[in-house]
């Protein structure tokens, strides 16, 4: 197997990882008496588990195979699904969560390495595709695994999960992975990376992944502290992760290069239909959630590929920081908007795609290392 699909069938699954609390909520909060603070409090350990898994994992990444690395991160995945399965307490649910966190981070990270280093010339297209199969697993998981877990209940619906990951390391165990940089890297490692260009995205990638977090949370108790049913609420969560599908496979479409512009105004567009929405009310919110998306869809791709693009050397390494950033405020952001309350959530949202558009416009571009 070739790297481009097994990466769309591994980043579909981890969708379906990102919406993994919010889609849960109601069943969680029933079966361990959670108040929306603590239910918001999976998706922190989450992806704070992320972080760490991808800050840990870019090194290894850029000087070891790729394919035992991958394979090793899914069955850890497995490993951690079936531990919340089995869990009996919150703080053995968290635990469970963090872990799963840590391994998807990084085979996450394995395959925002691998992509673009497979095809250079279409790199920003390419991860645009993968990131959209992300976005359609967490579309189409949150109704999913809502549906799953009324049925058969939480603890068959996580252990089904976990046997979907097994299959998962079995195909990655097959693919075909580009072989990492190690003599580049070795060279690339005497000198300093540009720090002054990755940090402002490295700020942009922490706002993106707190907004796209916290809206997996928020968005069905908003719907509810609106007098909407569940249903609407749900409804509400896949439109916002379809919106971000669409918008990732028109930006591949279109074959654009990455630029801090499309982060600019999509997040811009993204904090005016918050404070909107939160200030006036929404009535569809499901075409309202599904524009968000769309404007959002195209900000985390770019910001992947601009962090390897400046230190192709050590691509892994580069783009570990960005994303692993970004659990930073995976894990700040859904607390922040869960202590707001449901109905204020939108606007910490708001500020949070505010702070994107401002990371990314004073970012500087091409700034490299000199050569030693």
């Amino acid at each position: 197997m070739a790297v481009l699909p097994l990466a769309l069938l591994s980043f579909f699954c981890f969708g379906v990882l990102l919406v993994l609390p919010g889609a849960l909520q109601p069943a969680f909060a029933g079966a361990f008496r959670l108040d929306l603070a603590h239910s918001a409090g999976l998706a922190s350990a989450l992806m704070a588990g992320v972080g760490i898994g991808v800050i840990a994992s870019g090194p290894l990444i850029d000087r070891l195979p790729r394919r035992p690395l991958f394979a090793s991160a899914v069955l850890a995945s497995s490993a951690a699904l079936a531990a919340a399965a089995l869990a009996g307490s919150f703080a053995a649910l968290a635990a469970a969560f963090a872990t799963l966190g840590i391994a998807s981070g990084a085979f996450e990270t394995v395959l925002n390495a691998a992509v673009p280093e497979s095809n250079p010339e279409r790199a920003a297209a390419r991860l645009s595709v993968a990131h959209a199969a992300a976005t359609l697993g967490a579309a189409l998981g949150a109704p999913l695994l809502a549906g799953a877990a009324r049925s058969i209940g939480i603890g068959r619906t996580l252990a089904a999960l976990a046997g979907a990951f097994v299959l998962l390391a079995l195909a990655g165990a097959l693919a075909r992975f580009p072989a990492p940089p190690r003599a580049r890297a070795r060279v690339a490692a005497a000198r300093p990376l540009p720090l002054r260009t990755l940090a402002p995205l490295a700020l942009a990638s922490a706002a993106y992944v707190g907004v796209e977090a916290a809206a997996s949370v928020m968005l069905p108790a908003f719907a509810e502290a609106n007098g909407l049913p569940a249903a609407r609420g749900t409804g509400a969560l896949s439109g916002f992760w379809a919106g971000i599908f669409v918008a990732r496979l028109a930006f591949a479409r279109l074959a654009l290069p990455a630029r801090t512009r499309e982060i600019v105004l999509g997040s811009v567009a993204a904090a005016l239909a918050l404070g909107v929405g939160a200030l006036a009310g929404v009535g569809a919110i499901e075409l309202w959630s599904a524009a968000i998306g769309f404007a959002l869809g195209a900000v985390f791709p770019v910001l992947v590929v601009l962090s390897g693009d400046e230190v192709p050397e050590r691509r892994a390494t580069a783009l570990a920081i960005v994303v692993a950033a970004g659990s930073i405020g995976g894990f700040a952001l859904p607390w922040l908007a869960g202590s707001a309350g449901a109905r204020a959530a939108p606007l910490v949202l708001a500020a949070g795609c505010a702070l994107i558009a401002l990371a990314a416009a004073v970012a500087p571009r091409g700034e490299r290392a000199p050569e030693p």
